[in-house]
């Protein structure tokens, strides 16, 4: 089943995928926090990388810092999961969507696609999740152009920038079918 296809679904992260979307699936920068940034906007220049999507409260917070906004930044006010975090990002356009851990709603799905449809005017924009965006980036990558950029935290090591490219996308749609299926009415 194709990604299109898939996000009439809730789909719900099986305990044997775990293991494997742990570790960076792109570039790593590891210098801290600021220069992590920094060398992550240098590479998403050099390579002309666009749009930029950014998952995660203090990547899209840091990339700002260095001048280096996304055109879309996807955040739940938190960080590594129990921490909040206080921001200021201004944006053109501001979705919400309600997203639980370890699964991927329709509506992120609907969310992602109104921002990437937004971004080819050259707005920016913010999807703030009442929940848990750790796997917002599995959908940003499927519905991402090639060429562009999905940016997000490794806790403890990290930015990754994941150049997309058609192999990223087959990866992601190889995980997104081994993703549980239900429906909304399901418990």
């Amino acid at each position: 089943m194709a990604a299109k296809q898939l996000r009439q679904y809730i789909l719900v992260l099986p305990d044997h995928l775990r293991q494997s979307l742990k570790g960076p699936k792109g570039e790593l920068f590891s210098r801290a926090a600021l220069g992590a940034a920094e060398d992550a906007c240098a590479y998403i220049r050099k390579h002309k990388l666009a749009p930029v999507i950014a998952v995660g409260d203090l990547v899209s917070i840091n990339l700002a810092k260095v001048n280096c906004q996304a055109t879309l930044s996807i955040l739940d006010g938190r960080t590594k999961r129990n921490d909040a975090v206080e921001f200021s990002l201004t944006t053109d356009v501001t979705f919400t969507a309600t997203n639980a851990a370890a699964e991927i709603r329709p509506e992120v799905w609907i969310a992602i696609e109104l921002a990437l449809t937004a971004s080819k005017s050259g707005k920016t924009a913010k999807l703030l999740i009442e929940g848990e965006e750790d796997l917002t980036a599995l959908p940003a990558v499927a519905l991402a152009p090639s060429g562009s950029a999905v940016v997000y935290g490794l806790p403890n090591q990290g930015i990754v920038v994941i150049k997309v490219a058609a192999e990223h996308k087959q990866a992601v749609n190889a995980i997104l079918r081994e993703m549980v299926q239900k429906n909304e009415n399901q418990d």
